[in-house]
């Protein structure tokens, strides 16, 4: 009995050892380490959860307690790997329903296996240990139970320590006020509000296991209690004001292109000419940011045509909340206006369900994608898996300016040769990665960026040289759209609006930050500053625009400048124009605005104007919370849905 306790006592120890082993390598290399009360929790949650696995175990015989043991282990490790690679791209952490659709995560597997770096192979350790442990015979699997009172002990010290790591989650609100609510740390580990903030004070275990079981949460109201809630918080919203920008462009045609990974080093004099143009003699937001949500591009989208906030909790909130009324949309407050509205993207419908969501959802009066527009057959699955096939931003501008019904009439007009306004969406796919010589777009233009390094003496790397070679056809789509503009006698009366849907995170930052001499180098806040630039023949909207903004400001800013028919207090993104003080929010909960910054991995904030307070900033925290939450209920319940407006 003695022996089987020691060697019992070995597992126990590894397991316990190499949870906090990943716990605290984690947070080294994604979060941050102090040795505080947050790491002295995650201890004890490690603690817990070793404790929780030898009760289980201890039902087993010694061969299927050493198969668990070792599936475990690697199923861990590889948590934490998945997490730290996803992170990279998204800055963010991914919860069990964004992990969901596992046959679409297979289409990028290549760009995973590439994202493996060398330094990894520190988390692989437990993995080895154990091997090696086992090898050698230095732990023993043979852990099953004599008696029922043993595995009773066992279980019953698991959950006190459970219940001990539950009592060092503070319950108390720092800067409580009687105008909003307020949230403790208990709140967080209840509601996981904050994915990064949840990880560094409770562990990527327990942070997994409070996803897991947030699947099965009920709402302690019912929809009628919410509704009423949600009244209250709209009613209480600061009122829009009309300014100097107001219907500035009422009456005129939008053309708005989100284009794929357009960062700030793409616009070039020599490669990229027409951004260029539109960057130095029109009008150029220089604080714009595109934050990655959850689902990067089509959250983006999301957040750009309804100015509301996505759902981390589902796996796509376009296609989750693709029959949900939304009253406030970009197509259907230009219909109202009398315009035709149209969506085109130049791939398909495999990643992201656009038909059904530009159509019903939004309303757009008709979406093409790569099939529609005759670019791209209706491909297999298996050949999207393992060749993408990045269509041309070019192709997709030539043919839908010259036929937009395409699936009816083989000869038909221009959208240009119409008599009615347009506004015309487009999302363009040829920025996208991997930047390599396997991209068909990039490839097409690689010659022009060979004879730019001989000009400039310079010699890129290959990823930079890639994705300004992609980004080129982008600029030749917006130099064909200018041409046909100007043909059909339509520049004067339109607006072009150009914004990245997201930074090119497929380049490592530290290349980006080397590269790029705009952003501020080693800032992951600042590297979501991207161009955002509008072309018009307007005096008023010129030059370089220093407001703060965002995705979700997108469609209450062309609102105003449009005259359209919108309830601002009823979207979540504001009239950036509107305001000097509008605030930039991240995933994370970070922000940044003209006075103030806040960074939630290290919780300090930049105070650049003094007459900020502490209190001021407190209550900005609060604020954002509530405000995500209520967003989230304004989706849950669809809202909207018996909305006259």
């Amino acid at each position: 009995m003695k022996e089987k306790f020691l060697k019992s006592m070995i597992l126990f120890s590894f397991l316990l050892l190499s949870i906090i082993y990943l716990e605290i390598l984690f947070k080294i290399r994604i979060l941050t380490i102090d040795f505080d009360m947050n790491l002295f929790r995650v201890i004890l949650f490690s603690l817990s959860y070793s404790i929780l696995i030898m009760f289980f175990t201890s039902f087993f015989k010694e061969k299927a307690v050493k198969r668990m043991i070792f599936t475990l282990i690697i199923i861990i490790t590889f948590l934490y790997i998945n997490q730290e690679i996803y992170n990279s791209f998204v800055e963010g952490f991914y919860s069990i329903a964004v992990a969901g659709d596992f046959t679409l995560g297979l289409s990028f597997f290549s760009d995973y296996l590439q994202s493996f770096r060398f330094c990894h192979i520190f988390y692989i350790i437990p993995i080895i240990t154990l091997y090696f442990l086992n090898k050698y015979k230095l732990i023993s699997f043979n852990v099953e139970y004599c008696t029922l009172k043993q595995p009773l002990i066992v279980l019953i010290l698991g959950f006190l320590t459970f219940f001990i790591s539950l009592q060092t989650i503070d319950e108390t609100v720092e800067g409580a006020n009687n105008n909003m609510i307020t949230y403790s740390d208990m709140d967080l580990y209840t509601y996981m509000y904050n994915s990064q903030d949840a990880l560094k004070k409770f562990g990527l275990l327990t942070y997994t296991q409070r996803d897991f079981f947030s699947l099965f949460r009920t709402n302690p109201l019912s929809k009628s209690e919410y509704e009423v809630l949600l009244d209250d918080y709209f009613e209480n919203q600061d009122p829009h004001y009309y300014n100097s920008y107001s219907r500035i462009f009422a009456n005129k045609n939008l053309i708005l292109i989100m284009a794929e990974s357009l960062d700030t080093f793409a616009i070039s004099e020599e490669l990229t000419p027409n951004l260029y143009n539109i960057y130095h003699n029109y009008a150029y937001f220089e604080n714009f940011y595109s934050p990655l949500y959850y689902r990067s591009t089509a959250d983006s989208e999301f957040l750009v045509q309804t100015s509301l906030y996505p759902d981390k909790n589902v796996t796509l909130s376009m296609d989750a909340y693709s029959d949900n009324t939304f009253p406030y949309t970009l197509p259907r407050m230009f219909s109202k206006k009398g315009y035709v509205t149209y969506s085109f993207h130049n791939y398909t419908d495999y990643f992201y369900p656009r038909t059904k969501f530009h159509t019903q959802t939004l309303g757009y009066d008709a979406y093409y994608g790569s099939e529609g527009l005759g670019m791209l057959d209706n491909p297999a699955p298996n050949e999207i898996i393992f060749n993408h096939e990045w269509q041309s931003d070019l192709e997709m501008m030539e043919k839908s300016l010259n036929c937009h019904t395409y699936s009816e009439f083989e000869n038909c007009t221009s959208i240009l040769d119409g008599d009615d306004n347009f506004f015309l969406n487009y999302v363009t796919v040829s920025g996208h990665f991997e930047y390599s010589s396997n991209h068909e777009i990039a490839v097409k233009n690689a010659d022009l960026v060979t004879q730019y390094e001989i000009d400039k003496g310079i010699d890129l790397p290959d990823d930079i040289f890639y994705y300004l070679a992609a980004n080129i056809e982008l600029d030749k789509a917006i130099g064909y759209l200018f041409n046909e503009l100007d043909r059909t006698d339509h520049l004067d009366d339109t607006v072009i609006m150009i914004f990245g849907d997201h930074y090119p995170y497929g380049i490592d930052k530290e290349e980006i930050w080397a590269y790029d001499d705009i952003i501020e180098d080693g800032s992951d806040m600042d590297i979501h500053n991207i161009p955002l630039l509008v072309y018009s023949n307007s005096y008023i909207l010129n030059g370089t625009i220093d407001n703060y903004m965002s995705t979700i400001d997108v469609m209450p800013t062309i609102s105003n400048l449009f005259g359209l028919p919108i309830d601002y207090a009823k979207v979540f993104g504001a009239d950036a124009l509107g305001t000097e003080d509008n605030i930039v929010r991240f995933a994370d909960m970070s922000f940044v605005s003209k006075w103030f910054n806040y960074d939630s991995l290290s919780e300090e904030y930049t105070i650049i104007n003094e007459h900020v307070t502490p209190e001021y900033l407190s209550e900005i925290n609060y604020k954002i919370i509530n405000d995500y939450k209520y967003n989230l209920l304004v989706l849950q319940y669809d809202y909207f849905k018996d909305d006259d407006d």
